[in-house]
């Protein structure tokens, strides 16, 4: 871990579990194959995530009749068998389809499950894919802002000495442990605790937490990717969105959005909630482009923008109103020169939120007024607390060791105003894993 000062040492704390994605497969009632031939392997299945979150690909698997209900049964009898995933409910009708759903046997953000033509031949509306609950990994939020945090691991030595170690100690390793301690200014109001981490609570009902010990965490978000469904990512109205695109990193992490033709307001939003931003210096950055013939992009938020400025690449902003404008003369080169990408930053004011409000912030392809089969690409969002944006951060790429713990000691001192300072211990109850 690269240490640049003392400020850089930050503990995490998991607020929110990690999701198993849940799918539903739809399957045509009646004749899904155009061309079925029995005994042999008539699909395969790919993108499927075993238990241990890994990805596989090629299952064959030979359905025995030419019905939507044999092909759902088949394959969930695969997923779960094979593959840990679990079946939910039984099959069931919706219009021409069979249905039935599944969740993943892998947490987290996972590729969306495949069917395709083995020997047999699929009708092009045989199957039907849909993301009931999108997987998503544990969020992890900052609970020490200090300069004083520390991180040890321990091992216990058994003695072993016997009478030909002619003299000497012998020892071999024995139980294992880590402790992380932390300093942390904390407000004295209820109703606002540092990121919802009650550190007390947690000591008097022995219940375990997950901590991280890092590199400094600057984005607030849990996702590399841009797109509905994915920590707290929503989209209303637009034609499509096209996944995988090459980013301004050489990745394949940036999403294409396209408007249908003649309407307005179709976008993909981000949220955050009050407790997380509430008085805090709210920097948003992202990287936008535009695609074919749109050389525009608009932005919105429900609370007012304090600047919004350009940072790199072609183009140039516009305020209609404190809370939204345009972005116009993107470039709409090629997604894999990273000069015809347009950097923009935004700061929010944050301090009017009252608890349980939900700050929305907008991206819309072309001018959101007036769109017409607009398309852009977007990527590498990052929400940061404080008042200008740092480099990109791929928040799936930060290195930490990792392990669930227990609070095992919490004092506080009295500081200034509705302030004090709260020390926290806690002490390992299972592997502490590196993760990069």
């Amino acid at each position: 871990m690269a240490i640049k000062n003392a400020s850089d040492l930050l503990v995490y704390t998991k607020t929110s579990a990690a999701v198993k994605q849940i799918t539903r497969i739809k399957v045509l009632t009646t004749a899904p194959f155009s061309v079925h031939e029995t005994g042999k392997k008539g699909v395969i299945i790919n993108n499927i995530t075993k238990g241990d979150g890994s990805v596989t690909d090629n299952a064959a698997k030979t359905i025995p009749s030419n019905t939507g209900l044999s092909l759902v049964e088949t394959v969930g009898a695969e997923l779960s068998g094979s593959y840990n995933y679990t079946l939910i409910g039984s099959t069931q009708t919706s219009g021409d389809y069979k249905y039935r759903d599944y969740e993943n046997g892998g947490t987290g953000l996972v590729p969306t499950l495949q069917i395709v033509s083995g020997s047999a031949t699929l009708k092009d509306d045989a199957i039907v894919i849909e993301i009931l609950t999108p997987g998503s990994s544990a969020v992890l939020d900052p609970v020490a802002f200090s300069t004083s945090a520390s991180f040890s691991t321990n091992m216990d030595l058994r003695d072993v000495t016997t009478k030909d170690s002619e003299g000497w100690s012998e020892s071999v390793g024995g139980l294992k442990s880590f402790e992380v301690s932390t300093e942390l200014l904390q407000t004295l109001n209820p109703d606002h605790p540092i990121d919802g981490t009650d550190f007390i609570n947690k000591l008097k009902e022995r219940s375990l937490v997950n901590v991280s010990f890092s590199d400094r965490i600057r984005n607030l978000l849990t996702t590399n990717l841009v797109k509905s469904g994915v920590d707290n990512f929503t989209e209303s109205g637009l034609e499509s969105e096209t996944y995988n695109q090459v980013d301004p990193f050489g990745g394949t992490t940036a999403t294409q959005l396209t408007t249908p033709a003649s309407t307005s307001s179709k976008y993909i939003r981000y949220s955050l909630t009050s407790g997380r931003v509430e008085d805090k210096k709210l920097t948003l950055s992202f990287y936008v482009k535009g695609i074919g013939s749109n050389q525009k992009a608009s932005i919105f938020c429900n609370k007012p923008f304090l600047s919004v400025t350009k940072l790199s690449g072609n183009g140039s902003y516009t305020s209609s109103s404190t809370q939204k404008g345009i972005i116009s003369g993107l470039s709409t080169g090629s997604n894999s020169t990273p000069a015809n990408w347009t950097r923009m930053e935004a700061t929010i004011d944050t301090s009017d939120m009252s608890t349980g409000a939900t700050l929305l912030f907008y991206l819309y392809p072309g001018d959101l007024d007036a769109q017409d089969s607009d398309a852009i690409a977007t990527s590498s969002w990052q929400f940061e607390l404080k008042g200008a944006a740092t480099d990109y951060q791929d928040p799936t790429k930060v290195n930490r060791w990792q392990g669930d713990a227990l609070v095992t000691s919490v004092s506080f001192d009295a500081g200034v105003e509705d302030n004090l300072t709260c020390s926290a211990t806690f002490t390992g109850t299972a592997t502490n894993t590196y993760n990069t």
